[in-house]
């Protein structure tokens, strides 16, 4: 017999924490009231019980499987990545503040670990919050439950729902409910105090894997920020004008196309298709979530994003670009290329309109990564004449880093932010804003790259047209060099004194190194003076692209915390609550693991 789904468990033991005084600040363990812990772990009883079933798996069904750990036994939830079945529901008795926590186990790829992630929410919330388990599978192919936060929230008749990531398993064992002292409540609801981090948004991945259709799924990317040290989001349109909302100006990704490279690109397209149908506009949902969280929100473009080459010809595919083929960047050779050139004053005006249209949701600011990417301008005909004007010589004569080409780039790119300056102040003006929009950039690791593509940095700080600087290593067409992270923080230091802008040393969510490393190098970066740290495209669910334990977010969420990062740069930072099991269905864990006889 199973034991009573709802009791009152102790401190879970069996653990790989990496010590009992150090744990991650949403860890069960740090209320003060962990031990009244409620754990509800026979999940049989979630509804609707047509949803649910035992035996064989069925499409669109939930399986309830028995589980056991050391400590306890229950009956667990499985779905497998293609079995889409309907949301559950599990009503919660408790009263007053509580912690929410979900048990989720890792899932088998039969011999090694096979992703997976659900995602969870009370009833009375609008927005899902995604959830995964990114720890390893124990010797002898031994499965863990990771616990996962889900909410601090004051219950009074609410559900957990539990809801499937599309293409994901997962096996759910148990609903954990954690009562709160007042003091821990206005603790867990002020927001984090060292919110000095900028993430960046992609406008592509939000979307493609989860095929969103109302703005509350959209919103699912966002769910989990709250309670990080990031205070500003610069979120991509997608491309230049490649954009993931309904423009009268730019072209959505996709848009026209009947035939995609793979379903994924073709699910991306339709979603927006249908979101755009039922009125909903991405941006402002994207807009929205970051006013409720109280941070900075910047549009950004990719400024080299226009169209792409097989297979994405039709995917990536800026209606501008292929009606202004006269416009392309031209090779010295005149061999024409997939960019469209910033010498040509109708392109850069073609992206103020970009910028103007998205301003109508008043966003903190704008900015270009120009990581993403070089060339802007090469030698085609706008570029000569303008090479010509200035030093009365033939751009095509002189070689490619001859400093007048530098001065010619230069100079271009200086009159294009001066024109989005001038619309930043005359749009803030007819807004009656009183707070003046920003301009954020992503520029390159070295002064030698900035200078080469003509991005002048020190005249633009020097004329207040740069109020951010996110500076990365990771650029094509520069002296890219395969060392992570590897920037010259001096040179943005030097150029920055005395001014307002501030420059940001960034890291890749998808290439952070060992957690210990990352925590050593950004410990290091602030140490050194920078006013924070920039995180290229973090998600919440995503483990370490290395394969450490636990979510990546634990530590990026974390960036802010000088003194955190310090203790964690000596001896890394904790694991999540982990508990191995000793049952799963019919495998009952031991020495001899299983799937040998094939």
């Amino acid at each position: 017999m199973l034991r009573s789904c709802l009791i009152a468990l102790p401190v879970i033991a069996t653990t790989f924490c990496r010590a009992a005084d150090e744990r991650l600040p949403l860890d069960s363990r740090t209320w003060s009231r962990s031990a009244e812990a409620v754990v509800i772990h026979d999940l049989s009883k979630m509804e609707p019980a047509s949803a649910l079933i035992r035996g064989k798996r069925e499409k669109g069904k939930w399986k309830l499987i028995p589980f056991s750990t050391a400590e306890f036994q229950g009956t667990a939830l499985s779905i497998y990545s293609a079995t889409n079945p309907p949301p559950l529901r599990l009503p919660l008795p408790q009263q007053g503040w509580h912690a929410i926590y979900i048990g989720l186990a890792t899932t088998s790829g039969g011999f090694n670990i096979g992703g997976n992630g659900l995602k969870a929410k009370l009833s009375d919330e609008a927005v899902y919050r995604r959830l995964a388990n990114n720890l390893a599978l124990l010797p002898n192919r031994r499965a863990v439950i990771q616990e996962c936060f889900v909410t601090v929230a004051n219950l009074a008749g609410q559900s957990v729902d539990i809801a499937p990531l599309p293409g994901q398993p997962a096996t759910l064992c148990y609903v954990k409910v954690v009562p709160l002292t007042d003091h821990e409540v206005a603790t867990a609801r002020s927001p984090s105090k060292h919110r000095t981090s900028i993430a960046t948004f992609d406008g592509h991945s939000w979307i493609w894997p989860f095929k969103p259709s109302t703005a509350e799924e959209l919103a699912e990317e966002f769910r989990g920020f709250e309670e990080t040290d990031i205070g500003k989001w610069w979120f991509q349109v997608t491309g230049a004008d490649l954009v993931c909302y309904p423009s009268k100006v730019g072209t959505y990704a996709g848009e026209g196309t009947t035939d995609f490279p793979t379903g994924a690109y073709a699910a991306y397209t339709r979603s927006l298709e249908t979101l755009f149908k039922k009125g909903v506009n991405p941006l402002k949902v994207a807009r929205d979530a970051a006013k409720a969280q109280g941070v900075e929100f910047h549009v950004m473009l990719r400024p080299a994003g226009w169209v792409g080459s097989m297979p994405y010809e039709e995917t990536f595919n800026s209606k501008f670009f292929y009606e202004h083929p006269e416009w392309r960047c031209i090779d010295r050779d005149g061999t024409p290329t997939f960019y469209l050139s910033y010498a040509v004053p109708q392109v850069r005006q073609h992206l103020i309109e970009i910028f103007r249209e998205t301003l109508e949701l008043q966003p903190e600011g704008v900015g270009f990564l120009f990581n993403r990417g070089m060339p802007l301008m090469l030698w085609e005909d706008a570029f000569c004449e303008r090479f010509k004007a200035m030093h009365n010589a033939d751009a095509k004569s002189v070689p490619d880093d001859d400093p007048r080409i530098l001065a010619t780039r230069a100079a271009i790119m200086t009159d294009f932010m001066s024109e989005v300056r001038t619309l930043l102040d005359t749009t803030a003006a007819k807004q009656g804003r009183t707070e003046r929009y920003k301009i954020s950039l992503g520029t390159f690791a070295k002064e030698a790259d900035n200078q080469l593509w003509g991005l002048d940095l020190p005249n633009w700080i020097q004329r207040g047209f740069v109020d951010d600087i996110a500076v990365t290593w990771f650029a094509y067409h520069t002296s890219f060099e395969k060392t992570p992270g590897k920037v010259d923080m001096e040179y943005y230091r030097r150029i920055t004194k005395g001014t307002k802008t501030k420059a940001y040393p960034m890291v890749i969510a998808w290439k952070t190194g060992k957690p210990k490393e990352l925590c050593q190098k950004a410990a290091t970066y602030l140490a050194e003076g920078a006013p924070g740290i920039a995180i290229w495209d973090p998600q919440v669910h995503k483990g370490w692209p290395e394969g450490s334990a636990g979510n990546v977010i634990d530590v990026l969420g974390r960036l802010g915390d000088r003194d955190l990062l310090l203790r964690w740069a000596k001896s890394g930072p904790p694991q999540p609550l982990s508990i191995p099991l000793t049952q799963l269905d019919e495998n009952y864990f031991s020495r001899w693991f299983p799937n040998t006889g094939f």
